[in-house]
């Protein structure tokens, strides 16, 4: 059974990838799933600085330095301070990055639309089954990103 349930695991990422793939629009196949987020946190985000941006996105601060770095370089953000602040760098989103932004954010409504039409069909009990099951998943994978010495995320 554990087989099986890993199987039904990587076969759900492998479909909603796909899914991804054909609901997106192609300016954002050239982007990752963290560039994606950071261009979201950015546009999300009052001031965004790499500190609040790393917390929203439960990473560390050098790995949101170099996606930052990325997006910098491909133009779809730029960076500012503030006239009372000329410590802290913040980001905002260019027209590219505001483009992407806002695709992304109509996708991402799709999906919950499309999903929770399917989710409809089941009993509160059996999703209540299924959303008990899957914090304990992931506060197991997240016990295992920090073991790995990923950073652990704090709620």
């Amino acid at each position: 059974m554990y087989d099986h349930l890993l199987e039904l695991f990587a076969e759900y990422l492998e479909k909603q990838d796909i899914l991804s793939k054909l609901t997106e629009h192609e300016r954002l196949y050239a982007y990752g799933y963290s560039e994606i987020h950071t261009i979201a946190a950015v546009g999300d985000l009052k001031d965004p600085n790499v500190t609040s941006i790393a917390r929203r996105m439960k990473m560390t601060k050098g790995a949101v330095s170099k996606i930052i770095k990325r997006l910098l370089s491909a133009q779809v953000i730029e960076a500012y301070q503030l006239a009372d602040n000329r410590q802290k760098i913040f980001y905002s989103l260019t027209e590219k990055g505001k483009f992407l932004y806002d695709e992304h954010k109509k996708r991402h409504e799709l999906w919950i639309q499309r999903d929770k039409g399917f989710l409809s069909g089941f009993s509160e009990e059996q999703l209540q089954c299924v959303s008990s099951f899957m914090a304990e998943f992931n506060a197991y994978l997240e016990e295992q990103i920090a073991e790995k010495g990923g950073k652990k995320h704090a709620d």
